[in-house]
């Protein structure tokens, strides 16, 4: 009898993901955006020993932003580089603003949560778009 009542039971399946599986499993939507904030915070935090120099350098005088200007037109690969933190600052910025109103249990149901993930991928690539035409 206690073998028929657990058959009959559909118990959830929670899984410890290693290393080698993140290959094969596929997470959803608020998932990716959640860790993409991870990594976006994790990047402008080892960025900013780079760009407190720089913003001192282009603060300190007339002479200090020319040469900060001149090495950012001159290569392709820091204009790259600068317009990938602008995208992160962007993107952390309304992830940020998304899980604040999250935690205040706003948008918690997954349908929404989806379409707030899509709004912000969506958004930032758009307003970083925008901010790097009106730069370059």
């Amino acid at each position: 009898m206690a073998e028929t009542l657990q058959k009959n039971k559909q118990r959830p399946v929670y899984r410890n993901i290693a290393m080698t599986d993140l290959a094969h499993y596929r997470l959803p939507l608020p998932g990716i955006a959640s860790i993409a904030h991870r990594i976006s915070g994790v990047a402008l935090f080892v960025f900013m020993i780079f760009l407190l120099p720089m913003l001192q350098m282009s603060l300190k005088s007339d002479t200090g932003f020319d040469a900060f200007r001149s090495v950012i037109w001159a290569n392709p690969i820091a204009k790259i580089v600068l317009l990938g933190l602008l995208l992160a600052l962007v993107y952390h910025l309304f992830a940020g603003i998304r899980h604040m109103i999250q935690d205040g249990n706003k948008w918690l149901d997954l349908d929404t949560s989806k379409k707030t993930a899509a709004v912000v991928f969506a958004l930032s690539a758009v307003v970083t778009a925008v901010i790097a035409w009106r730069l370059w």
